[in-house]
């Protein structure tokens, strides 16, 4: 028997809705579907996927709302405005602006735990904004409440305490779903005054971040913002692994946002709350003429500065001069340094005249690095990771090569080394976190216009070769972007 589609595009007898108003500054777009079709009659927003020819990508946005996904271009085209306006209802600009993938997978890992899980509301902005529409910003749970009225935000009916969802069965804008309630008369209490500013901050923030930015290319602004991280520190006479300290976090996060690493940790709540550290704004630190000033290369004589700030302040604080530490507050790898010839000038004069007494602060480093090792191996292990040499330097922050200067910690790696086989030989990570990672390295691979290459994958996942080539899951995951054989992973 034929299957007749329901909600096929051919039972509409137009290619255009009658009513197609355009989005509202920082409309998300769960409102502005629900809202689109509630104006055109529409007994679901599945009726107006199936016009957009999109009811597979509704599917996707029922389960994750107000991402960008390649279905805004059929709804694009049946309200005649532009994919760029539909996008600015999702949270694309905010991936723009930290260099972080457009597609759904590297931007969805980068806002976790950053969006509140429910639909969240002022009842006051749906009762006096003509026409009434919920915020994108009103998504994110840092922004506690709504600054125009000084009052809380409702993240569930006021009338009969039911969660809202982003998506009803039957499209209505101001009704609960569950009682029919009328949303804009909700009793809300107001914004404690301990919260005022820092939502007005958190508000300022998402505004800017939420709009289009200047830059074109996502490797170039992510590292831009990362240097102007890392210069706010140097600033603040902050070092890596103080900042990471009172984020709580492994300071391999901190890394990450001020070397962009393709397959980052951090998130857009680290990005937050390294601000906070700086006591900066997100809008501040993403200042257009700082920004671009950072884009100039720095003279020699300008990094020569630097590192001579950089090793009074470690003097001061009883920290070994080291060029490994020397790097981590200027704010740049130790290799660019050596690229200096009155850096390294300098450094080697230094190592002269203080070699008795480096030779016991290079002893109290090692002492330092071996309980660190140590502990990094523990946590790698209780999180099922792989512990492998090139993990732990990362975390560390150093590279192999250095780090295998010092004897001790060279003979802690090959201790562990020859102790598991009495261990869990590879720690298990299961086939769905294997395709995750695969798949958001390609997503980034493709981004940046790279070549997909197994190589190229296997350098940037946190599995080994072995994982790789023994997962059916991700050998059909390469195949379908490499089209290549085993042999090369």
């Amino acid at each position: 028997m034929e299957r007749h589609d329901t909600f096929g595009p051919d039972r509409f007898i137009w290619k255009k809705l009658p009513l197609h108003p355009h989005p509202q500054p920082l409309e998300s777009f769960s409102s502005y579907v629900t809202r689109l079709a509630e104006a055109n009659g529409l007994k679901s927003v599945n009726e107006l996927a199936a016009l957009a020819r999109t009811s597979v990508g509704f599917q996707v946005e029922r389960s994750s709302p107000d991402y960008p996904h390649r279905l805004h271009i059929g709804l694009a085209e049946v309200t005649g405005c532009s994919l760029a306006l539909v996008q600015s209802t999702t949270f694309f600009h905010i991936g723009q602006h930290f260099g972080v993938p457009a597609y759904s997978r590297p931007l969805q890992r980068f806002l976790q735990s950053s969006l509140a899980k429910s639909l969240r509301y002022c009842p006051h902005c749906l009762a006096q904004h003509s026409p009434p529409y919920y915020s994108l910003i009103w998504r994110f749970a840092a922004v506690h409440g709504c600054i125009e009225h000084g009052c809380m935000l409702l993240d569930q009916c006021g009338h009969c305490g039911s969660s809202v969802p982003f998506f009803a069965l039957f499209p209505q804008l101001l009704r609960c779903p569950t009682c029919q309630g009328d949303l804009r008369i909700c009793r809300v209490d107001q914004l404690p005054k301990e919260l005022v500013e820092i939502t007005r901050m958190r508000t300022d923030d998402l505004e800017m971040l939420l709009t289009p930015t200047q830059w074109t290319a996502e490797a170039v602004q992510a590292k831009t913002i990362g240097k102007r991280f890392a210069f706010l520190r140097q600033q603040r006479k902050f070092s890596a692994a103080e900042v990471a300290l009172r984020m709580g976090a492994n300071e391999r996060v901190v890394l990450d946002i001020e070397h962009t690493n393709w397959y980052r940790e951090a998130l857009f709540s680290h990005y937050m709350q390294y601000a906070d550290i700086l006591e900066s704004s997100l809008r501040e630190i993403f200042n257009v003429d700082a920004l671009q000033k950072l884009l100039v290369p720095l003279s020699e004589e300008e990094v020569l500065e630097q590192v001579k700030a950089a090793i009074q302040q470690l003097q001061a604080r009883g920290e070994p001069v080291i060029q490994g530490n020397i790097a981590d507050i200027v704010g740049m790898p130790a290799s660019r340094l050596k690229q200096y010839p009155l850096v390294q000038s300098l450094l080697n004069r230094y190592r002269w005249e203080h070699s008795g007494e480096s030779a016991k602060s290079n002893s109290q480093r090692e002492d330092e690095l071996v309980k660190q090792v140590e502990q990094i191996i523990k946590q790698l292990e209780a999180r099922g990771e792989t512990v492998v040499q090139e993990r732990i330097c990362a975390l560390v922050g150093m590279t192999r090569k250095w780090i295998n200067q010092y004897p001790r910690i060279k003979a802690l790696f090959r201790q562990y080394q020859e102790s598991r086989p009495k261990r869990q030989q590879s720690p298990r990570v299961d086939e769905e976190e294997k395709v995750q990672q695969v798949q958001a390295v390609i997503d980034a691979l493709l981004s940046r216009g790279e070549p997909v290459t197994r190589k190229r994958i296997l350098q940037m996942v946190r599995l080994t070769q072995k994982q790789l080539e023994y997962s059916p899951h991700v050998k059909s995951l390469l195949a379908q972007h490499t089209g290549r054989g085993r042999q090369e992973v």
